[in-house]
């Protein structure tokens, strides 16, 4: 009681204090109206009104007057913590796990729930958490929980149903315990019917439903019951005829009234000569007795206007059509240039053959929509993008603007979609949801906030959802194409950069070739720079940007021609001296590349009869047939076999001799999984006959010699067991990179167990570095930085990011020996590389490093008790100087793959660990 009176008097005083009611106030703007109130009800939302909630219409402006004080600066409430971010098209989201990887951010009160699987794909393609095999997310199963569905029951009739083709467009969804089954033909009519089963028609009614592994197929009968004869009669083995009829009489089934004498049998068939098939299957087939049509001619040759083949139709017996493909009818008229439905040609079927301010009417016509007016609608979008950022009271209208791409959630980047109305812009981004939206939908919007994102002018509120005014136009059509559509090609533009401001959030198409290997560019993607005819000098400033996911898929490499077939205009502006253009691509169907033909990078022996051949892009298998013929040596070895493993094939030989030089071709009939041949030159590598390579693990680490000291890191290895170190790669994974960095390539020494190695990076020998490998003796080179008592190798000019990342060595066919990650604990927020976690789970997941997760889920920066810093190595007290400094080191002699096997101290290079 004295609390709440307490409470009362001082809410009084404050109240005089600052002339301000403290219970009869109840906003300053409408997002107080949100956050008290909660979500307005459908088609409503809140305004503040002399400092009262008002309920308005959504559709409508705020009629009241708007709030023209300062916006409530203190901190909001931050709630309790999300269980999960939708962070990944594919992978795992943050916060999931391997069996729940997909987050649905809006649900359980917008904090997110896990889902076993979620729908993240535009099209037909692999949703998340599903693969190949069940590639689509049946959200509604499973209680919401979610099932990975091979196709869904999608369509209509004999119509293609989702997740399956032309060829067995039926799914069964049945079939695999419920993950269904792309099927031919279903088993729907019962027995004795005169229904055609699904998929099948007259006198092909029947589905064999083991037929074609399991596919299905129509048949005039099924041998294994005999349905479809009647009497004596017998189906034959291939279901095709009846067997065993005296006359017409005694054929029954009213598809198949003929008596088709031997040899070889008697048989009930559709037809003995074309005079009884009907105009839409004019020609009877003499091998199958079967009405249909194999050619135009005979179709044309029929009564009527269906001059063309079909040759699919009727269970591949083929059926005349008025018109087959949209080509047939834009050469008998070009003003209706699509074919509909097989049965006519018109302008258009949907919205997606007229132009952009016009609708496809009831009459399948193209006319002019009342209203629209593409240049009012661009004066709406340059307001807005002239806007002052914050929030815009009365809002901004955008009306009949056209949605040109929709953008995921990847990373931290925010899901959403680009406005256009015109090729030649302006455009916008809008930070929304985009379920139920789809590219080429025409919509109205009323901006009522606006944000710069990184340089993007954004709309990051609306008054209410997008109202779909239309759907279907062809939107990223190139604006030269018929129909047109907004798609501009700027691959002759020099100014992409120079003058971003005019080409910001639009919709371009752009050609050119890559100029690097890809890097990381904010979590989830990556960014290449590139050239193009206008833009011909490579710079961090013009750059392709990437999902990560699309990159790793199409094995993107420098000199790779692409083709960005549509994409928006992104940029990164963090200051006002920063400023770099990012055509950007989330999907695999926007991109296109023509990459150099694979090369072999290497060729080494991994036992006395195997040797791994590396190229530099993945092979297709099918492309390996003949293992002596493709793949030939010098000095007597020949190949017996070859199995294909992505980059890599191994080949199996006769016996090699243990140190005996090799030379290996690869014939040019070996493609990559594009088709394109190994070139020559770039076809041969050289190898020694197998040797038992040295088993090594990273034993201390200098990674923070200043640039003042010439950024010369040192990295200490040392021999576990004998064996020669020939071809053994020291790499890091720096979180920023998407690729793996080479630091150093060693010779061919034989070490003994105990054996110290001390890689230079970076080697001067104007500061007294050896230049060259220690090879005969640990004390061959007397550089004054050697180490007497260890093998001193030199490493590439290049040095340790000392950031967070990986540190790897692998043997001379690429396995891994050691990984150990390092971290910097120092850092914090924003400065750790996001890329850094996922190079954790990877070595954690290959049983090379310790704990295998945190807490049970893959580990992440923040999660406790354990979490992706204090799992690992912490170097941030690393010295700068190669001398008396300070470096991180192995302690004890058991290698547990864990932090606690390391320590940090004074260095002891080429000597004993403390």
């Amino acid at each position: 009681m004295l609390m709440r009176v307490w409470t009362q008097a001082l809410c009084a005083a404050v109240c005089v204090l600052v002339f301000v009611g403290c219970g009869g106030d109840e906003c300053v703007d409408q997002y107080d109206c949100n956050n008290d109130k909660g979500p307005p009800p459908a088609g409503q939302v809140y305004a503040c009104i002399a400092n009262k909630c008002e309920l308005r219409d959504a559709n409508g402006p705020d009629a009241g007057t708007p709030d023209a004080g300062t916006p409530d600066a203190g901190t909001p409430d931050a709630g309790p913590p999300k269980v999960c971010t939708n962070s990944a098209l594919s992978g795992i989201d943050q916060g999931c796990t391997a069996e729940k990887p997909s987050c649905d951010a809006a649900a359980n009160g917008g904090l997110g729930q896990c889902h076993t699987c979620g729908d993240s794909d535009q099209g037909t393609g692999t949703d998340q958490g599903c693969s190949a095999a069940a590639p689509l997310c049946d959200q509604t199963a499973n209680g919401g929980d979610g099932v990975c569905k091979a196709c869904f029951n999608s369509a209509t009739d004999d119509a293609t149903d989702q997740g399956c083709s032309a060829t067995a467009p039926l799914c069964d969804t049945a079939a695999g315990n419920g993950v269904g089954a792309c099927k031919v033909c279903l088993d729907t009519a019962a027995a004795g019917s005169t229904t055609a089963d699904q998929g099948c028609s007259a006198p092909t009614s029947l589905c064999d439903v083991s037929a074609a592994n399991g596919a299905g197929a129509c048949k005039i009968c099924l041998t294994s019951d005999n349905e479809g004869c009647t009497g004596a009669q017998t189906c034959n083995a291939q279901g095709t005829a009846c067997e065993g009829c005296e006359d017409n009489a005694s054929c029954t089934n009213p598809s198949t009234p003929f008596c088709k004498p031997p040899p070889p049998v008697s048989s009930c068939v559709e037809c003995l000569d074309s005079s009884i098939c009907t105009a839409a299957r004019p020609a009877c087939n003499n091998t199958t007795n079967l009405c249909g049509c194999t050619t135009d001619a005979q179709c044309a040759a029929a009564p009527g206007t269906d001059d063309y083949c079909d040759f699919t139709a009727s269970n591949g017996r083929g059926e005349c059509k008025f018109c087959v493909t949209n080509a047939q009818c834009a050469s008998l008229d070009p003003s209706k240039p699509f074919c509909d439905n097989k049965t006519a040609c018109v302008q258009c079927v949907t919205n997606a053959g007229c132009a952009l301010n016009q609708v496809c009417n009831a009459s399948k016509a193209c006319e002019d929509v009342p209203g629209a007016d593409p240049a009012a609608t661009s004066a709406q979008i340059q307001a807005f993008l002239n806007a002052a950022p914050g929030i815009v009271v009365p809002g901004l209208p955008i009306t009949n603007a056209f949605i040109t791409y929709l953008k995921p959630t990847v990373g931290t980047d925010a899901e959403g979609f680009f406005l256009q109305a015109e090729a030649n812009g302006p455009a916008m981004f809008v930070v929304q949801g985009t379920t139920g939206l789809q590219v080429g939908d025409r919509v109205s919007i009323i901006v009522t906030q606006k944000t710069v994102i990184s340089g993007i002018d954004a709309a990051t509120s609306l008054q209410a959802a997008p109202t779909i005014e239309a759907r279907d136009y062809p939107v990223q059509n190139l604006n030269t194409a018929t129909p047109a559509g907004l798609a501009v090609d700027h691959s002759t533009k020099s100014d992409l950069v120079t003058n971003l401001d005019a080409y910001e959030s639009e919709l371009i198409h752009l050609n050119g070739t890559l100029a690097v290997a890809p890097a990381s560019s904010g979590a989830g993607h990556v960014a290449i720079q590139i050239t193009t005819q206008g833009m011909q000098t490579a710079a961090s400033t013009f750059v392709l940007r990437l999902d990560a996911t699309v990159a790793s898929q199409a094995e993107i490499a420098p000199g790779c021609q692409f083709t960005l077939k549509a994409g928006p205009m992104w940029r990164f502006t963090p200051s006002a001296t920063s400023n770099a253009a990012q055509p950007s691509a989330y999907y695999a169907s926007d991109m296109s590349f023509t990459c150099p033909g694979p090369k072999l990078v290497s060729a080494a022996a991994a036992s006395p009869t195997e040797v791994v051949l590396t190229f530099d892009r993945s092979i297709a298998p099918a492309s390996v047939t003949n293992a002596a013929q493709q793949f030939t040596f010098d000095t007597g070895l020949t190949a017996t076999a070859a199995e294909v493993e992505g980059k890599r094939i191994t080949v199996t030989t006769n016996a090699q001799t243990g140190g005996t030089s090799y030379a290996v071709t690869v014939a040019t009939s070996v493609t990559d999984t594009a088709g394109t041949p190994v070139p020559s030159p770039g076809n041969t590598a050289t190898f020694k006959g197998f040797r038992t390579p040295a088993v090594l693990r990273i034993n201390e680490v200098n990674p923070n010699v200043s640039t003042t000291n010439g950024n010369r890191d040192l990295i200490e290895l040392k021999a576990i067991s004998a064996g020669t170190t020939s071809g053994m790669t020291l790499s890091q994974e720096p979180a920023n990179s998407s690729t793996q960095s080479l630091l150093a390539t060693m010779p061919d020494v034989t070490v003994q167990p105990g054996d110290l190695i001390v890689i230079h990076m970076s080697p001067d020998a104007a500061r007294g570095d050896a230049t060259t490998n220690e090879t005969t003796a640990k004390n061959e080179n007397t550089a004054t930085t050697n180490y007497p008592g260890a093998w001193d190798f030199v490493g590439n000019a290049t040095h340790i990011v000392f950031s967070n990342q990986v540190l790897l060595i692998k043997t001379n066919t690429g396995m891994t020996q050691d990984a150990v990650p390092f971290v910097r604990s120092d850092l914090l927020g924003s400065s750790r590389p996001s890329g850094f976690p996922p190079r954790l789970v990877a070595i954690q997941s290959e049983g090379l490093w310790l704990p295998a997760d945190c807490n049970g889920s893959p580990c992440v920066y923040d999660s406790t008790p354990q979490n992706a810093v204090n799992v690992s190595v912490d170097w941030k007290n690393a010295g700068t100087v190669q001398s008396v400094t300070t470096s991180v080191y192995r302690v004890g002699a058991t290698d547990t793959n864990q932090a606690s096997d390391w320590a940090s101290g004074a260095q002891s290079f080429g000597l004993p660990n403390p």
